[in-house]
């Protein structure tokens, strides 16, 4: 394997698309935390933390009392 180097393009970037749905996009994103062993504060946490950008975003477009919504919506389902 190629060892990675400081130039190398391979860095996570995350870019914004004009249309789309915020809620699928929300539950999604708290599936995978909630797969991955987060609690729903922390999952909570990564919405309302204003350098999560991409989460945050979904947070003021969506409301805390939606996101906590779809968390125990997907928690209920996971």
């Amino acid at each position: 394997m190629k060892p990675a180097e400081r130039t190398d393009p391979m860095a996570l970037v995350g870019v914004s698309l004009p249309a789309g749905d915020p809620e699928a996009m929300a539950r999604c994103l708290i599936e995978e935390f909630l797969l991955l062993g987060w609690d729903e504060r922390r999952v909570a946490l990564l919405f309302a933390r204003p350098c999560y950008r991409a989460t945050h975003a979904l947070y003021r477009a969506l409301g805390e009392q939606r996101i906590q919504a779809l968390i125990g919506e997907v928690r209920g389902n996971a």
